[in-house]
């Protein structure tokens, strides 16, 4: 069995520890959702952002569903500079 790779749960532990003594914002939540979207290996992440973002325009607002399609197109964006520089 292969040992779970320990930094998405030292990111939740770090999180859980601060109780509601802290709200979460996006920045503190960039690292660990950029981890999982590099980790999900999705091989046409920008099609179904475009696809997301395409069909999904009448149900978003300014609620937690349009902060994670930001975030999680700010993962895309950060990738592919990353991809670029290399």
């Amino acid at each position: 069995m292969v040992d779970p790779d320990p930094f998405p749960y030292e990111c939740l532990r770090s999180f859980t520890e601060s109780g509601q003594e802290r709200v979460l914002n996006c920045d503190d939540l960039l690292p660990a959702f950029l981890y999982v979207v590099i980790r999900a290996r999705l091989r046409r992440l920008g099609a179904e952002i475009t696809y997301l973002d395409e069909f999904t325009r009448g149900y978003r607002g300014l609620g937690q569903a349009d902060m994670m399609f930001t975030l999680l197109h700010s993962c895309y964006v950060q990738i592919c500079r990353e991809k670029s520089l290399v």
